[in-house]
């Protein structure tokens, strides 16, 4: 949900589509292209998809509707390029739509992979990350979070709600910036 733009992967967003119905898994876009490259490309795919029942695209900037997708869906695909900040993939958590990310920027320092992450215990995980930009790490996090979702149904919800549960607010910020500054202060 957002900006179709080459910093957000959209290479990978297409072929994330494609992974997710070979999958048997459903699809939503939401997203306003940045170029007139882009617009074309996702309006040919959106022509191609426009009757397949699993699918739905819509290239637009809608807030009221990006709230309704993020409630309803169970997993969001960040694959971005780079992501200075990303606050995407933390309105995903606080909705408990569990992320999958590429390891990048502010997407690999709020999103903690479920099955590799040793900086985190296993009840901090809150999603799957995949550092490469090809295809192959992209559908390697994608399998991994399919295969719990449909294999454990429990243990998908329970990552869920870790994310749920995660702090991203100025809160923990503002602490941090306030011991460096002491720190600094004091030498």
């Amino acid at each position: 949900m957002g900006r179709l733009d080459d910093q957000k992967g959209v290479g990978l967003v297409h072929h994330a589509l494609e992974y997710a119905l070979r999958r048997s898994a459903q699809f939503v876009l939401l997203g306003s292209a940045t170029s007139a490259h882009i617009n074309n490309l996702f309006w040919q795919i959106k022509h191609r998809f426009n009757d397949h029942p699993d699918v739905h695209l819509e290239l637009s900037f809608d807030e009221e509707l990006s709230h309704l997708i993020y409630a309803g869906a169970d997993m969001i695909v960040v694959p971005s390029n780079y992501e200075p900040c990303g606050l995407t993939q933390m309105i995903a958590l606080r909705y408990g739509t569990v992320p999958i990310v590429r390891g990048v920027g502010g997407l690999v320092n709020t999103v903690f992979d479920y099955d590799y992450d040793e900086n985190h215990p296993p009840e901090e995980r809150n999603g799957f990350v995949f550092y490469q930009t090809d295809v192959s790490a992209l559908e390697s996090a994608m399998h991994r979070a399919l295969e719990l979702w449909y294999t454990d149904r429990k243990g998908f919800n329970k990552l869920a709600v870790q994310g749920m549960r995660q702090d991203n607010s100025w809160r923990n910020s503002a602490t941090s910036y306030i011991e460096v500054y002491e720190r600094i202060k004091a030498e």
